[in-house]
C-alpha cells in the first residue's frame, strides 16, 4: 500500500454513498494512490452486496481491529521498501477479509447491540400519579410538595414515596371515608405509608384505591398489579387486601402480592406474620405461614400451596431480580412492565427456555440480554422500545 492512510468508516460511507465532497477528494486520491487499494475496496463493495452475510460478536470484531492495525502498520514499512511484493499481496488480502468482517458487523450491529441512547431501553425510575377523591390529580417523583385532603389531613410527597401525617390535636379531620388511587405507570415504583403507618411498595403498572383515614373496624385497600406490604400491627382493625381474585386479611406482617390482570395466577408470598387467603369461585382459604406462598389459577381456579424463596417474589422492591428456573417469556414480561417495552418472539418455542440468575434491577438493560444470550442459544434484536427474540 502506499503512504496515506484512509479509515474503514469512510470506505464504509463511500459504499453507502454518504461521503461530503471533501471526503470524496480525499478517497480518491487513496484509491488511485496504489493498485492493491482499489482491489481492497472491490472486495469490500462486493462482500457488501451479498445477501448471506453473517454477524460477528463483538469480541470477533475487537480481535479483527487488533489484526488489522497490526497488518496496517507492518505493511506500511513493507511498503516503503518496496522489495517484498508477495508479503504485500499477502498483507493486503488479510486486511481485506478482516475489514470485510468487521464492515458486515457494522451493517448489522442493529441486530447484535442496543440502539444509540436515544432509543435506548433504561430502567425504571420513582414515578406515580395521585388521584385525589376531589377528582384533583398529582404526578408525584419529580419534586416535594404537602397539601391537606378533603377531610383535612396532610398529605407529604417526595421523589420517592407518599406519607399521611397523623393528625395533630389542633387539625379539625373528619371521620368521612374517602378513597384515593395512586397509579403507578410501566418503567415506574412509589411507596406509600397509609395513616395507620402500613408502608406499601408498588410495582410498575399498578394501581391502589386506598382510604385517606380508616374505619374504626377494618382497614380496606384495593390492589391491581404488584405490590409489597408491610402492615402496622392492630389487633382492633384488621388489614384485608382486595387484589384481583384474593381477599388477604391480615393483623401485622409483611407480604408480596401479585395480581396483574391478563396473567394465569394470582399470587400472595409471606414473608413474615401471618395471612389467611380467600378466593373468587372457590369455597376454601389458605392460611400462610412464613416462606409460603399460595398460587390461584384464574382460569381454572385452581389453588396451590407450596414453599418458596421469598426473595424470587419480593426482592424487586430492594432493587434485585430473582430468576429461578423461570421461562423466558415470564422473565421479559417481568421486565417488559420495568423498562416499558414491547416483545415479539420470531419462534414461539423460546417461550419455554428456562434461565436463573440474579441481576440489578437498576442494571443495563441490554447487560440483562447479553446475560440471557450467553446462557442459552436464544438471541435478541433491539428496535426501539420492541425487543424481539429468536432462537
Amino acid at each position: 500500500m502506499g503512504n496515506k492512510q484512509i479509515s474503514t468508516r469512510l470506505i464504509y460511507r463511500k459504499i453507502e454513498g454518504n461521503l461530503s465532497p471533501g471526503e470524496e477528494r480525499i478517497f480518491d486520491e487513496w484509491l488511485n494512490e496504489d493498485v492493491t487499494h482499489r482491489r481492497y475496496y472491490e472486495d469490500m463493495r462486493e462482500e457488501f452486496s451479498r445477501e448471506d452475510r453473517l454477524s460477528l460478536s463483538e469480541r470477533e470484531v475487537q480481535k479483527a481491529w487488533s489484526t488489522f492495525d497490526f497488518w496496517m502498520q507492518k505493511q506500511k514499512k513493507t511498503a516503503r521498501k518496496r522489495n517484498v511484493v508477495w508479503g504485500t499481496g499477502i498483507a493486503a488480502s488479510i486486511i481485506v477479509v478482516l475489514c470485510c468482517c468487521l464492515f458486515l458487523y457494522m451493517t448489522r450491529r442493529v441486530d447484535r447491540e442496543v440502539l444509540p441512547a436515544a432509543h435506548a431501553i433504561v430502567p425504571g425510575q420513582n414515578n406515580a400519579v395521585l388521584e385525589m377523591a376531589d377528582g384533583s390529580v398529582y404526578y408525584l417523583g419529580e419534586k416535594n410538595f404537602s397539601i391537606r385532603e378533603k377531610t383535612g389531613r396532610r398529605v407529604v410527597a417526595d421523589s420517592a414515596k407518599l406519607s399521611y401525617v397523623s393528625a395533630s390535636g389542633e387539625e379539625q379531620v373528619t371521620e368521612e371515608i374517602v378513597y384515593n388511587r395512586l397509579r403507578v405507570p410501566r418503567g415506574g415504583e412509589y411507596k406509600i405509608e397509609l395513616e395507620d403507618g402500613t408502608r406499601i411498595w408498588l410495582n410498575s403498572a399498578s394501581l391502589l384505591q386506598y382510604p385517606v383515614s380508616f374505619a374504626k373496624d377494618k382497614r380496606e385497600v384495593y390492589l391491581e398489579g404488584e405490590a409489597y406490604f408491610e402492615v402496622k400491627r392492630d389487633t382492633a382493625r384488621p388489614f384485608v387486601v382486595h387484589a384481583g381474585a384474593q381477599e388477604i386479611s391480615v393483623l401485622g406482617t409483611s407480604f408480596g402480592v401479585t395480581c396483574y390482570e391478563g396473567t394465569t395466577d394470582d399470587y400472595t408470598t409471606l414473608v413474615s406474620g401471618k395471612v389467611k387467603v380467600k378466593f373468587e369461585r372457590v369455597d376454601k382459604s389458605c392460611v400462610l405461614q412464613p416462606g409460603m406462598q399460595v398460587a390461584y389459577n384464574k382460569a381454572s381456579g385452581v389453588v396451590t400451596e407450596r414453599n418458596v424463596d421469598v426473595s424470587e417474589y419480593v426482592a424487586w422492591k430492594d432493587g434485585i431480580y430473582v430468576f429461578k428456573q423461570k421461562r423466558l417469556e415470564d422473565i421479559l414480561t417481568t421486565l417488559s412492565r420495568w423498562y416499558d417495552f414491547q416483545v415479539f418472539y420470531r419462534n414461539e418455542d423460546v417461550k419455554d427456555v428456562m434461565f436463573s440468575g440474579e441481576v440489578k434491577r437498576f442494571g443495563d438493560f441490554s447487560y440483562l440480554l447479553r446475560l440471557i444470550e450467553r446462557t442459552s442459544d436464544v438471541k435478541f434484536i433491539i428496535d426501539k422500545k420492541v425487543v424481539q427474540v429468536m432462537r
